[in-house]
């Protein structure tokens, strides 16, 4: 059983293909939206999957004054999880947003403390502020391909996060020294969809690279890959996902 807690759908170009390696590997996947919209398309189309579970959210770069709030409470006390959603202040050039940003991730942040659900989240130059928001609520997190202060980690593991260990294992020195620094029962992993590192070695990859995943972070961790997946499906089943 392999675990892909980051992933994205609407970057496949080919859904069958990657919903067949899903199937054959038993890759248990937490499917992130980026809209409302895009989120009630995944529903009804994978909602019943046994592998897949479907994440409600908006994705920071899709924020914009628009967005609408109202709909949100009864969609959120249905869904499997919240996702993806955060805060980017790196890559993300609108700052005129950065504002409205906030605002929307901290509402489904106190309705994933109401409903209690998960929160899978985006950090990209905000990393400080997602933490103090995150403080702020009773929430499970999983901090999505962190690439920031390192030394933000031990207070977001006080608070409970998990982190995801992403594509770039093995080509990120921060990202190993994230692995190193991880305790084993905080690690999960992901691929964050399809096309997330083709700009770095320009591979399309489909979620049967967190088996690459898996082997890297066995070797920093000295740890057998049997044991290593066996750790990861746990730290799934303690999030609770329903």
């Amino acid at each position: 059983m392999l675990i892909n807690a980051h992933d994205h759908f609407n970057f496949y170009k080919d859904i069958n293909s990657g919903l067949r390696t899903i199937e054959e590997n038993k890759i248990y996947t937490l499917v992130n939206s980026m809209t409302f919209e895009e989120y009630i398309e995944l529903k009804n189309k994978y909602s019943s999957h046994p592998l897949i579970k479907i994440g409600l959210g908006i994705h920071p770069w899709k924020v914009d004054e628009k967005t609408d709030l109202s709909i949100l409470e009864n969609e959120v006390s249905n869904c499997d999880f919240i996702g993806e959603i955060g805060l980017d202040f790196y890559w993300d050039e609108r700052i005129d947003m950065y504002k409205r940003q906030e605002i929307i991730f901290e509402e489904f942040l106190k309705l994933a403390d109401k409903y209690k659900k998960v929160v899978n989240i985006h950090t990209k130059g905000a990393e400080r502020e997602v933490l103090d928001y995150l403080k702020k609520y009773n929430t499970k997190s999983i901090i999505h391909w962190y690439s920031g202060d390192i030394s933000l980690i031990k207070e977001y593991l006080s608070i409970g996060s998990y982190f995801t260990i992403g594509p770039d294992a093995g080509y990120s020195k921060l990202t190993d020294e994230i692995i190193k620094l991880l305790p084993l029962d905080r690690i999960l992993t992901e691929t964050d969809g399809p096309t997330s590192i083709e700009w770095l070695n320009g591979i399309y990859t489909e979620s049967d690279y967190i088996l690459k995943i898996l082997e890297h972070i066995s070797k920093l961790k000295n740890i057998c890959i049997s044991d290593l997946k066996q750790i990861i499906y746990q730290n799934y089943l303690s999030l609770n996902i329903k």
